[in-house]
């Protein structure tokens, strides 16, 4: 995932296990519960004794992609391992601390995209997309609401600066997809918090030419919980 910079609070994709964060967006911090179970139906395995692999069905069909979180307590903090795309319905979190109990839930991500904005940062120019900025903002489940005038800059040193224009209300954030060059699906390479309407980023090589796009996003209904607690290293 690209190192991001912006004046919103900005929340990496984690990978392995880590100390436990507030989610993104959704449930409040410490109260998952009480909670409607939605259409996705989570199951985990402990494949090893600190290994566990997560398996579900049932994305809807109109999701962008899907929240993975975990937490060490079922009313705990829930950190986000990652932004799945909606044709991936497995994830392995590896190494973890032995004799652990592990709470998992996959949300669907939801909310209307900007246009797709194709750039070559290598040839030092940046591109805007069309689209003015709306006179004013409308719920982020309206189409409406998708970002405007979305526009990706070079800046020194590899990096890149995306700006749009804001036109949700009550979104839980925003979402940079990238598309590199060759790859047929776009992935999550940041999110930003409610409100923005900039980043910086540096990119890595492949998104130096590569398609960009801006997401309002909700979230749609969690998954149930499903646990395993880890064995002995």
């Amino acid at each position: 995932m690209p190192r991001l910079a912006c004046t919103a609070v900005l929340l990496a994709v984690l990978t392995g296990c880590s100390g436990p964060s507030a989610p993104a967006g959704g449930a409040a911090a410490g109260s998952p519960e009480p909670r409607q179970t939605g259409a996705v139906a989570l199951a985990a395995t402990l494949v090893s004794p600190i290994d566990i692999e997560l398996s579900w069905t049932g994305t809807p069909r109109e999701a962008a992609s899907a929240i993975v979180e975990f937490a060490t307590e079922p009313a705990g903090r829930y950190t986000i391992l990652e932004f799945v795309p909606t044709g991936r319905t497995t994830f392995r979190h590896p190494d973890l601390m032995p004799r652990t109990p592990f709470y998992y839930q996959v949300t669907p991500v939801l909310g209307p995209v900007s246009a797709a904005l194709d750039v070559n940062l290598a040839k030092g120019g940046g591109r805007t997309a069309p689209g003015a900025s709306a006179v004013r903002k409308v719920p982020v489940r309206e189409a409406a609401a998708a970002p405007t005038g979305l526009r990706v800059v070079p800046l020194k040193d590899d990096g890149a600066r995306v700006t749009w224009s804001d036109n949700a209300e009550g979104e839980e954030g925003y979402l940079l997809e990238i598309r590199s060059q060759g790859q047929s699906s776009y992935r999550v390479a940041g999110f930003i918090d409610p409100d923005a309407t900039s980043v910086e980023l540096t990119t890595l090589p492949a998104e130096r030419k590569a398609s960009y796009r801006v997401r309002a996003f909700y979230r749609g209904t969690p998954s149930n919980l499903a646990h395993q607690t880890t064995g002995a290293a």
